[in-house]
């Protein structure tokens, strides 16, 4: 009788096993499609990675959490160049801890790179932690939103925006470098070289069919400049991410796509030697017919709205500064719809003008005198450069804040002449200088 019991239980469990067994491949495989199971760092890691994951096996969690309390000190005593060996360290460790890629790549492009003068030693920390992540971090960790997101915010924020003193030569940097990659402002997708082709998935893991289908979906972009690159990066780790992640992806997507509206279209002018950030219009439809997508979602309905209003008073003023009045106007109609009536300034010029000192000045009330010259000066600028259009524009706002001004004010051909004189002062180029010489052309 317990013979037969054994033997039975025996059979049982050879069942179960087998059974275990036929299971084992449609899991793994239903694993990886949920990328709950990344690639298997051994296969093609370093010889330290290797090491440390197979030798050392579960240890590796506490050694690593050893390291991690030592780096957090290190932070706190701004130890940062220690710190860079004991991240790798933990990022060899714990290849599929993200917390530890985010951390080391931050630590790079925003602790390190501070602490050098030249702009070209600054980049290259900034270039580290953006490789460190992309090349690296989202190796290992091919489904995890915050990597991307993290990746996305060296673009928008580190390269993108203006907090750091260095910022045009992260923007010149890298936009010579993909202007070299894509022979001009984006890919050619219909006649992409192989050569091409396999370098952005190489170097740069950029996936020329994503990148279509991310302009067909918001405009097309400037793939020079880094707002092109937040929005990518933060798509791509939409389909991984929930949550707060997911928020914070959607929220990168529309605010770099207004980031450029405003200043995604790049310019050079070699006489001058400037960079140029020129705006973008065609991103404008994606980036209200995304935020009318948001507004669908309950949860960000109130948010997504004032959003959406904000970036029409931005479509309105900017508008009207290319010297566009009919589609400033269009623009100010639907901004207007959706304000109160108290809030709604008596007129499309009130507006225009509330705007724009905002925009300048803050919520300080204007130096009338600056207020004037500083526009004057923006449309002189743009005229030297060839934008007659958006210097016409500037030409009318500046006019608009004379009239605001009221009595006491010299003439506005008085601000003009001054101004003139002092841009003639600053400008290089002959031809940039003939531009503004002419007095009829004012």
């Amino acid at each position: 009788m317990k013979r037969g019991l054994v033997i039975l239980v025996l059979l049982a469990a050879l069942g179960l096993f087998w059974g275990a067994g036929r299971l084992n491949r449609p899991l793994r495989e239903e694993r990886a499609r949920q990328h709950l199971n990344p690639s298997d760092p051994v296969g093609d890691a370093p010889p330290l990675l290797t090491f440390t994951t197979v030798a050392l096996g579960g240890f590796r969690g506490i050694l690593a959490d050893l390291l991690w309390l030592r780096a957090a000190r290190l932070q706190e005593e701004g130890q940062y160049f220690e710190l860079v060996q004991l991240a790798t360290w933990v990022t060899r460790l714990e290849p599929r801890f993200p917390q530890a890629w985010a951390f080391h790549a931050w630590n790079m492009a925003y602790n390190i790179s501070v602490l050098f003068a030249e702009p070209a030693n600054r980049w290259r920390w900034v270039r580290h932690g953006i490789t460190l992540l992309r090349d690296e971090g989202l190796k290992y960790n091919p489904g995890e939103a915050r990597l991307y997101r993290e990746l996305g915010w060296l673009f928008q924020h580190k390269i993108g925006a203006a907090m750091d003193q260095t910022h045009l030569f992260y923007k010149e940097a890298w936009a010579r470098e993909m202007a070299a990659l894509f022979d001009g402002p984006a890919p050619d997708y219909e006649r992409l070289r192989p050569e091409v082709r396999r370098r952005m998935a190489n170097e740069y893991r950029l996936d020329p069919d994503l990148m279509r289908k991310v302009e067909e979906q918001f405009g097309p972009l400037d793939w020079r400049l880094p707002q092109a690159h937040a929005v990518y990066w933060a798509w791509r780790g939409r389909p991984f991410a929930a949550g707060f992640e997911l928020q914070a992806c959607n929220r990168m997507i529309y605010q770099s796509l207004r980031d450029a509206f405003l200043q995604g279209r790049l310019a050079y002018d070699t006489d001058e030697g400037l960079l140029l950030m020129l705006p973008n219009l065609d991103v404008l439809p994606g980036l209200l017919r995304t935020l009318e997508e948001f507004i669908a979602m309950p949860a960000w309905s109130a948010e997504m709205r004032d959003i959406r209003r904000s970036i029409l008073g931005d479509a309105a003023l900017m508008y009207y500064t290319l010297n566009r009045e009919e589609e400033a106007r269009r623009y100010f109609e639907e901004w207007k719809a959706g304000v109160p009536s108290e809030e709604t300034p008596p007129d499309f010029e009130s507006f225009v003008f509330k705007n724009y000192v905002g925009e300048i000045e803050g919520s300080a009330p204007p130096d009338y005198g600056v207020l004037i010259e500083q526009t004057l000066y923006q449309s002189l600028y743009w005229q030297a450069l060839g934008y007659a259009d958006r210097a016409a524009g500037y030409e009318r706002l500046a006019a608009l804040c004379r009239d605001r001004a009221g009595s006491g004010f010299p003439p506005l051909d008085e601000f003009r002449r001054s101004v003139r004189q002092r841009l003639l002062g600053e400008l290089r180029s002959e031809q940039a200088r003939a531009r503004i010489r002419d007095e009829a052309a004012w």
